[in-house]
């Protein structure tokens, strides 16, 4: 028993002793970067000067830019710092007063500001937090935050990330348990978030006027040399997604690649009224590759679609999924279909135990044949409950069924083909019950600096 205390004690003052050894490093422009940086009153000065301090501190310490100050960055650095651990995370953050912007990283080429990888090992190395700082670039030709080669456990909170070419990439398979949350992520010029990841959590975050062209997205969840095991979308809200001549021309939220357990839920895509192409679509989990594709286990739950074209909701290729208690509202008709299985063309696995129900869909397009709820394929899918609202035209069905799924039984669902110019707007107001959309984020305004920018080759 004496030996178990004594066991325990000695833990205790190791912890103790980490946790008192700590240090904070301090970073402002009114410093120098020959200070030793470990007080507020002798800073570092630089960008550079704190991201290769970030690169060599032990386990548990700090690298801290103060609040209100702005940071051009003039040269990037892969970090791989081998003492940060899950036990004992190295926090690259901020410090000030909490009412002072966050701290501004500032970008004029095409350098990547916070850039995760192991140098080329491959040896995994985990344990950080990245948390309160903004991200800007003013030539839209470099990526905010890289994460590459091994590098897991990481938590990316309350980010502000405007202006690149993709805002957050997750380029790698050996990249696992990552935390988005609380990020903003404005105006790049291809993706808002590119990559996917096992055992990874985006949520609570928002993606504004990401993309300019039908293969850009505000979320583009991608897994191009693996299988992603465990990730979850939640609770987002994504708006104006691939913008082209003032229209949303891409899909808000897609998927391609390899996926077994993903989760989508609780997000809010929206556009303006009237404000999309037929290839704007909300959430669509489908093949989009040379290469055989398949998703298993997929949940699509609790999403708000406002106003997209084409199809709100799609699948294909889907070997298991479960589509439920989604509202669904086009007020510009333009969509076409609310729910889509299979939403294209499938790889070799086929659609099969799919289950559509509990969703509420308004549609008003009334000149093309129109579906609540679109199911066909190779195998017979579930739909019931759903409550379906359309125009009343004669092409139009409430749930349209093919192949196996041509006598679906269209009576296990409530269809109300009845409406009018005169009754929508109380009806959306029914439906949505009183959410309250997002007050759209302002950017971050930075003083620009004329460059060349720098073509970006791509695949």
């Amino acid at each position: 028993m004496k030996n178990i205390k004594l066991f325990l004690t000695l833990c205790l003052l190791i912890l103790a002793s980490t946790s008192l050894h700590a240090k904070d490093y301090y970073v402002c422009p009114t410093g120098d970067d020959a200070n030793n940086g470990l007080s507020e009153a002798a800073p570092f000065a630089s960008y550079e000067k704190g991201i290769n301090t970030f690169a060599t501190v032990t386990g548990g310490d700090s690298v801290l830019f103060c609040r209100g100050g702005q940071f051009p960055v003039t040269k990037g650095k892969a970090i791989n710092n081998g003492s940060c651990s899950i036990s004992s995370p190295c926090t690259l953050g901020d410090y000030g007063d909490p009412a002072a912007d966050k701290p501004l990283f500032t970008v004029s080429d095409a350098t990547t500001p916070i850039w995760f990888a192991d140098g080329g090992t491959k040896t995994p190395d985990a344990g950080y937090v990245v948390k309160n700082l903004a991200l800007v670039s003013t030539t839209g030709t470099s990526v905010g935050v890289f994460l590459y080669r091994g590098v897991n456990n990481i938590l990316l909170d309350n980010l502000h990330i405007q202006g690149f070419w993709v805002g957050i990439q997750i380029a790698d398979s050996t990249v696992h348990t990552v935390t988005i949350k609380k990020a903003t992520i404005l105006n790049s010029t291809r993706q808002g978030l590119l990559g996917a990841c096992d055992n990874c959590l985006i949520e609570n975050s928002y993606f504004e006027n990401n993309g300019t062209g039908k293969f850009d997205h505000n979320i583009y969840l991608s897994s191009i040399d693996g299988i992603v095991e465990n990730m979850t979308v939640r609770g987002n809200t994504l708006y104006k997604s691939s913008m082209v001549d003032g229209k949303c021309d891409g899909v808000s939220l897609v998927t391609h690649g390899k996926f077994e357990n993903l989760t989508i839920e609780k997000n809010l895509i929206k556009e303006d009224v009237g404000a999309v192409k037929d290839t704007c679509y909300g959430i669509s989990v489908d093949p989009g590759y040379g290469y055989e594709e398949y998703f298993k286990n997929v949940i699509i739950r609790g999403n708000t679609l406002l106003n997209v074209g084409g199809n709100a909701i799609g699948c294909a290729s889907c070997d298991g999924a479960l589509i439920e208690n989604n509202l669904i509202i086009d007020q510009g008709s333009t969509l076409v279909h609310g729910i889509s299985v299979p939403v294209r063309t499938e790889d070799a696995v086929k659609s099969k135990n799919i289950t559509i129900r509990n969703n509420r869909i308004l549609l008003t397009k009334n000149w093309n044949p129109t579906s609540g709820v679109r199911v066909g394929g190779s195998y017979p899918m579930i739909a019931e409950s759903n409550d379906v609202y359309l125009a009343d035209y004669p092409l139009s069905e409430c749930v349209r069924g093919s192949e196996k799924n041509v006598d679906v039984n269209d009576s296990l669902n409530s269809c109300k083909k009845t409406v009018s110019a005169s009754t929508l707007e109380k009806l959306v107001q029914e439906l949505l019950g009183g959410l309250s959309e997002e007050t759209p984020v302002e950017e971050t305004p930075v003083e620009e600096t004329p460059v060349e920018e720098t073509p970006v080759e791509e695949t």
